[in-house]
């Protein structure tokens, strides 16, 4: 029972999701789903093999995930939408230190380098939220 309303667990559990998810990015925020659990390991070792000297981008990834994964019988398709979504539930676990600069993704252990990237993350978090202020004018 929530505030005096009775749900089923399965209940819960969708609005548990749905708070989650962002609106009109439900695609990118929502839950991994079974298929994207089972080839995090894999897309996470593949991000250990990039450093700061050698990152990757996401066209790359996105690539040769698909050829991985169509060559080891898979049948899901790596997208950049998945990918984001992945690195987002990556990095919000902590999982592995991973960078993303306009170079490409890598990871890095070295601690101003992850300072540097939490600066960036929340620079444009704030601008995100000025965009957001600047929108409500027109309400």
């Amino acid at each position: 029972m929530v505030g005096g309303i009775k749900f089923t667990v399965n209940e819960l559990v969708e609005i548990i999701k749905q708070s989650t998810m962002i609106k009109t990015f439900e695609e990118h925020t929502s839950e991994l789903t079974a298929e994207e659990m089972e080839i995090l390991n894999i897309v996470i070792h593949g991000f250990r093999q990039y450093k700061k000297n050698n990152p990757i981008k996401s066209e790359l990834i996105v690539t040769r995930m698909n050829q991985y994964l169509q060559n080891n019988g898979y049948k899901i398709k790596m997208t950049g939408v998945r990918l984001r979504k992945m690195v987002n539930y990556i990095r919000s676990n902590g999982l592995i230190p991973l960078i993303a600069t306009s170079h490409g993704y890598f990871t890095s252990d070295c601690k101003q380098t992850i300072l540097e990237q939490i600066q960036s993350l929340q620079e444009r978090a704030n601008s995100i939220e000025r965009c957001a202020q600047g929108l409500k004018k027109f309400l």
